[in-house]
């Protein structure tokens, strides 16, 4: 990779995961120069003090000129954030976004981004329990996939993306978007429902008996101390995937359930289900 390979880049989103973008690009010989912008302006300049940036914007039209576009939010403001501002974009301009949900931006970007715009959906499967700037572990990033769903047929796109990718020390990994919503459903959306609803049940006992609470409940309910906002739009934007894992979650409780008063039933559905 040669130096400034991506040029300027613009990342529109400064809570955890634009801010660890940003601490690992600004570190990165392939970018010349990071700009932030969050509606929040507090929280922009809370991200550029921790070094995730070179200056914060003021106005989201002052960052869209920049070589490389990347929208860190949740995924309902991507998609709005591309149909109010992705004609603005000039060609050439790498569009990249973070969103764990990804049928929905691709769809966006196909809808109102134009083809001399070098789209594509992204997902960095990294991050923190901690929402916001302080949140930001660019060490996540390193070592993870980062997945890239294809817009069109654009080599530049992929080219661009997997820059990107490579500058922050993730792993590319080129995927359908609707494969890969129905896989993130699974790995991600349902363990993190899973975790609320487990935390919501068992907090009336752990509370009255907090010394019978071991370490297996703390580690089963960790993901109950995610943002429930940035839970609720990732959720929320694959729905119908989200609520297809569910339906399978709890036909395997269900037989799980069905044996408990089988012992030696029990245990072989267990085993089973450990594979």
């Amino acid at each position: 990779m040669s130096g400034h390979d991506l040029g300027s880049v613009a990342i529109i989103g400064a809570g955890q995961t634009g801010t660890a973008l940003g601490l690992a690009l600004a570190r990165s010989d392939a970018v010349s120069e990071v700009a932030l912008f969050d509606r929040d302006a507090a929280t922009a300049r809370r991200s550029m003090a921790l070094g995730a940036g070179h200056g914060t914007a003021a106005r989201i039209e002052d960052v869209l000129t920049a070589d490389a576009v990347i929208l860190a939010v949740p995924v309902s403001a991507i998609v709005a954030l591309i149909d109010s501002h992705g004609g603005s974009l000039r060609p050439g301009t790498l569009l990249l976004d973070t969103g764990s949900t990804k049928s929905v931006v691709v769809e966006a970007m196909r809808r109102s981004v134009d083809p001399s715009v070098h789209a594509i959906g992204g997902h960095p499967i990294a991050g923190t329990e901690r929402p916001g700037p302080d949140g930001a572990d660019p060490a996540t990033l390193r070592g993870a996939t980062f997945a890239l769903c294809p817009v069109r047929d654009d080599a530049r796109a992929l080219h661009l993306a997997r820059l990107v990718v490579e500058a922050v020390g993730a792993l590319p990994l080129v995927i359908d978007a609707r494969e890969h919503d129905r896989a993130i459903a699974r790995t991600i959306g349902l363990p993190h429902l899973l975790a609320f609803a487990l935390e919501a049940a068992v907090r009336p006992a752990s509370e009255k008996h907090s010394a019978l609470a071991g370490p297996g409940l703390r580690g089963a309910t960790r993901l109950a101390r995610s943002d429930p906002a940035m839970v609720a739009a990732l959720c929320a934007a694959n729905a119908s995937e989200t609520r297809a894992a569910v339906d399978e979650l709890r036909a395997r409780l269900d037989a799980l359930v069905a044996s408990l008063d089988d012992e030696a039933a029990l245990a072989a559905a267990l085993a089973d289900a450990a594979g």
